[in-house]
């Protein structure tokens, strides 16, 4: 991958993070049900509120380097959190979305490289 398509592979991450964290903010029982999360409403917020956090910098940030390192930061602190609720409420949304996040954060790795091959800076 080179340096341009990292930036837009980042951007892309943006754009697929903006609804998924607006949907999660805006409503964290409607996303629950639907991903059989069980009840955890502020904790789905938080999770929300963080992505959308990062979407700025991923969309038009200057170096993107920093905003992919911290999405894949993120990706990984809420499948920590996921598999932790799994293991202690049996539910399986949690365990598929610990799944999702692993692969998302192997896909951001990628992209994350090729960043820093670009920007020839560190982080």
């Amino acid at each position: 991958m080179d340096s341009e398509s990292a930036r837009r592979s980042a951007a892309g991450v943006g754009m697929v993070t903006l609804p998924i964290g607006a949907a999660i903010l805006l409503g964290p029982d409607r996303v629950a049900r639907a991903l059989k999360f069980g009840d955890h409403p502020v904790a789905l917020r938080v999770i929300g509120a963080a992505d959308l956090a990062l979407v700025p910098g991923l969309l038009a940030g200057r170096r993107r380097l920093p905003w992919m390192a911290a999405r894949a930061g993120l990706n990984i602190a809420i499948a920590v959190y996921c598999v932790r609720l799994a293991r202690s409420e049996g539910n399986i949304g949690p365990k598929v979305a610990a799944a999702a996040m692993a692969v998302a954060t192997a896909a951001d790795v990628r992209t994350i490289l090729a960043l820093r091959r670009g920007e020839d800076r560190p982080l």
